[in-house]
């Protein structure tokens, strides 16, 4: 997750020096850019990239698309931290459609996120042996499931060798029973 995030930051630095040299948007204030690269591509969209995994990436673009969304409208109409001078963002013109313009880029980046994080060294690694203790505790738990099954049938296999053996006692029992009433007889005649 923390790579996630230092990778959600560092597009969002990469965003922001691009919108400073083209002028794409201007902050009222200075932290502002900030407050954007650290909370918003960050923690938010580094997190959501965090879970790509679980969710799968079109999950992860609609997320991140509607959180993009609900920011730019929510900076629109109420927060008002940045602006579009004249209305623009490069060849897009209007405040609808540099919203979903910038809603689809915001839906994009926890995919990229996830995909960047998955390229660097040592993700692989990370991820193969946690896809293989996944698959050894897998492998375990259908053992002892087996086990069980055997032990079950051990069971009513011991079950049925009582039964078994309580009949031949009762048997031989009543065997002896009645040859103690009866004469034996001779033997050499």
């Amino acid at each position: 997750m923390i790579r996630c995030i230092l990778i959600g930051m560092a597009i969002g630095v990469v965003a922001e020096v691009l919108a400073r040299l083209f002028h794409l948007w201007v902050y009222h204030q200075q932290q502002t850019p900030v407050l954007n690269v650290v909370g918003v591509f960050g923690l938010v969209m580094g997190g959501i990239a965090g879970v790509v995994g679980p969710i799968g990436l079109v999950p992860c673009f609609a997320f991140g698309f509607t959180v993009g969304l609900l920011y730019e409208v929510a900076n629109l109409r109420v927060l008002k931290w940045w602006y579009f001078p004249g209305e623009r963002l490069a060849f897009i013109h209007g405040h609808a459609a540099i919203v979903l313009v910038l809603s689809l880029l915001w839906g994009l980046v926890p995919p990229v996120v996830a995909t960047a994080e998955a390229a660097l060294p040592g993700a692989r690694r990370a991820s193969t042996i946690a896809s293989r203790l996944e698959r050894l505790n897998a492998r375990e738990r259908q053992l002892l499931g087996k086990l069980e099954a055997l032990r079950q049938r051990e069971r009513e296999v011991e079950g049925k060798l009582e039964e078994i053996r309580a009949l031949r006692q009762a048997l031989r029992e009543r065997q002896g029973g009645g040859r103690r009433g009866a004469a034996t007889p001779a033997v050499g005649h």
